[in-house]
């Protein structure tokens, strides 16, 4: 005789319960391990990004050092040993190899053959039959450690999105059976789940931009009406989750938009607000004024003093200058000692004076071994223009204000100079 239990149904909220559960369990283990992957892959793309500028570094490095050996040779003396002036530079190339070896490794990245296996045979290295391998040698280097810095990027991309697709499915999951249980009993958790699929699937169509928005919806709909408990905590998680990713594409974007010097926006970053801000005053009939500010006798402080001490005193530099703008101003490295400092919705007269005090300020710094300067202390010359006054678009907002540096530092430096005043001695002048 077969004898049967008689089963008691199992209750739709702890069906609900057991499966949200289980649900909310892999949402958080995912979670921890999706954070745990993305941590280590900002740190390797972090690596490779400084171990390729290094590389870059190293190669302008053995480059001097190629022409410097080149001005010191005499016709008939290049079979003779290197002079200790070279021997001095190959000693500096070593140690800088020792220092690029060590962020290489931290990278994942393979160290340069000649240079490394060569290591004791101190400046025969650097004769002129290993200098054409070890050039060739670097370039591979560099090319790989922007391949695989891209890869880093891509792999990190790939991963947010897989992890976007798993909460997405889990979720999605979880809705579908509860509708499925509860529909006629548990309409609290049937229509808040339908919208919150809406909401995922917005956000899986608009990432990165839809982030922010979604969770802010997400929060508006939890408090305007009523929902079961389940829903609450699931919405919870989700706006937390949207949080967290923000501040990570955050870190992430900082990456890409700063240089890696001196902190301060790139020369990209730049460029594309200053088209924005040209673009919004021509609509409103506002000003936009750009001042571009250049280190005097930089040059001749990175011969004295070496790259290590003027690339500190670029990094003052540009503390101080982030330290005076306005929370609207946008300040970025144009390349090499150049800055340029953007100033929406700011007249002329603005601009001139903010430049001033930055000018004075700068002046008045105390930097390393600057009264060994042609004027005594370390200084910077500024230009300004200013749109519509100026220019009519972005471009020639640039060059104008170019033009005025170029006066500034013509006319004996340590000045600021605008390009208004320019065409109005222009006009004396005529």
């Amino acid at each position: 005789m077969i004898f049967r239990r008689n089963r008691k149904p199992v209750s739709p909220l702890k069906a609900i319960v057991v499966i949200g559960t289980l649900g909310i369990l892999i949402v958080v283990a995912g979670t921890a391990r999706f954070f745990q992957l993305q941590d280590r892959l900002l740190e390797e793309v972090k690596n490779k990004e400084a171990a390729y500028l290094d590389l870059v570094d190293f190669r302008g490095k053995l480059i001097e050092f190629t022409l410097s050996r080149t001005e010191l040779s005499q016709p008939e003396s290049v079979a003779e040993k290197p002079s200790s002036r070279q021997k001095e530079e190959g000693e500096i190339l070593f140690y800088a190899y020792e220092n690029l070896l060590a962020l290489m490794q931290k990278a994942s990245l393979s160290y340069l053959p000649v240079l490394h296996a060569g290591r004791g045979r101190g400046a025969d290295l650097f004769a002129p039959q290993n200098i054409l391998f070890l050039r060739l040698e670097l370039e591979h280097a560099l090319q790989q450690a922007r391949i695989e810095s891209r890869e880093s990027q891509e792999k990190l991309v790939a991963l947010n999105h897989f992890f976007l697709f798993f909460i997405t499915a889990i979720l999605l999951t979880l809705g579908m059976t509860a509708g499925g249980m509860l529909h006629h009993s548990y309409r609290q958790t049937l229509i808040p789940l339908a919208q919150l699929s809406l909401q995922l699937k917005r956000l899986n169509r608009n990432i990165p931009e839809s982030i922010h928005d979604t969770a802010e919806e997400m929060k508006k709909e939890l408090t305007e009406s009523e929902h079961s408990l389940e829903i609450t905590h699931i919405t919870e998680s989700i706006m937390n989750f949207c949080g967290d990713i923000e501040e990570k594409n955050k870190k992430l974007d900082e990456l890409h938009i700063r240089d890696e010097k001196t902190n301060l926006y790139n020369y990209r970053h730049f460029k594309e607000h200053l088209i924005i801000e040209v673009e919004r005053a021509k609509r409103l009939g506002d000003k936009v004024s750009l001042a571009m500010i250049d280190i005097d006798y930089f040059k001749l402080y990175n011969d004295s003093n070496g790259h290590i001490v003027g690339d500190d005193v670029l990094k003052g530099i540009a503390d101080i200058i982030s330290m005076q703008c306005r929370a609207s101003d946008v300040p970025s490295r144009f390349g090499g000692e150049e800055f340029a400092l953007l100033f929406p919705k700011t007249s002329s007269f603005t601009a001139r004076d903010i430049a001033e005090r930055l000018r004075k300020i700068i002046s008045a710094d105390p930097f390393p071994n600057e009264k060994d300067q042609p004027d005594g202390q370390l200084t910077v010359s500024v230009g300004t223009a200013t749109y519509p006054d100026d220019a009519t678009d972005w471009y020639t907002l640039v060059n104008n204000a170019d033009k005025a540096l170029y006066m500034a530092k013509s006319s004996g430096r340590n000045r600021v100079v605008t390009f208004a005043s320019m065409e109005s001695e222009n006009l004396k002048s005529a």
